[in-house]
């Protein structure tokens, strides 16, 4: 039942730090209409993806009981080559079946997903309703806040919120919980995601995925980014990647 709540803990990243204090504010006159902030959302969401590159995330996924006792860890270097290829090797790990959950996890991140199953995942019109709730400051950023609705009863889209900048109309924050339960052990799900630029790009750099486990009380998978490192482009598949210098909180770092 663990190993079913941490495989769909994670369907939010095919939608990939903790957001400081928000301020709410109300919407200004100013402001773009909720038509407009939504399709520059989607058309930057797209610009994302075309000039997306290959990169090594070197990422840490921790499993914490009730108590946030740490009950497994994995370190792993996870290879994205565009524009659909994924690839991991672990660096360290421990935990005995908390592990195998953890490794369970990044194998379903890195499976192949088609442009179908892509595409129903997105934050676009076709899954979601949207409608503006207001402004916040986000790590300083104007960002407007949108609730999301699902428009389809679908195991893999949320309800909640999208805090779109309001300068780049990048997603600096998703917030929500998944419409259907994955399982009949697991209820009450919660996703939180963070998202910033990497070199660059615009990546998904935290998640957050807490649970309500049958008979074993919450739990909760944890996510982060701990560092970057550029990769050739045409580095072939199952190959270990050349490495390039790394990038960690937006320093240069050697590796």
């Amino acid at each position: 039942m663990l190993a079913r709540f941490a495989q769909f803990a994670l369907m939010a990243w095919m939608l990939a730090p903790l957001a400081a204090a928000q301020i709410p504010s109300s919407v200004k006159a100013a402001d773009p209409d909720l038509p407009t902030i939504v399709t520059r959302m989607m058309e930057t969401q797209k610009q994302n993806k075309d000039s997306s590159r290959a990169i090594v995330v070197r990422r840490d996924y921790q499993l914490l009981d009730k108590t946030y006792e740490q009950k497994a860890r994995v370190i792993a270097n996870v290879t994205y080559l565009p524009p659909d290829h994924k690839q991991y090797e672990v660096e360290s790990s421990h935990g005995g079946m908390g592990e195998k959950i953890l490794r369970d996890v990044l194998d379903h991140e890195t499976e192949k997903k088609d442009a179908k199953d892509t595409a129903r995942r997105e934050f676009s019109g076709d899954n979601y309703a949207f409608a503006l709730a207001g402004t916040e400051n986000l790590d300083g950023r104007k960002c407007f806040v949108l609730q999301i609705n699902p428009r389809h009863d679908d195991k893999d889209l949320l309800r909640g919120r999208v805090w779109v900048d309001a300068e780049n109309f990048n997603i600096r924050r998703v917030e929500g919980n998944l419409t259907k339960s994955p399982s009949w052990w697991i209820h009450d799900l919660h996703i939180l995601m963070s998202f910033s630029e990497v070199d660059g790009m615009w990546l998904r750099t935290f998640t957050q995925a807490v649970a309500n486990v049958r008979f074993k009380g919450r739990y909760e998978m944890v996510a982060r980014d701990l560092e970057y490192h550029k990769v050739e482009q045409n580095v072939v598949q199952n190959r270990a990647p050349k490495r390039r210098s790394a990038i960690v909180t937006g320093a240069a770092l050697n590796p």
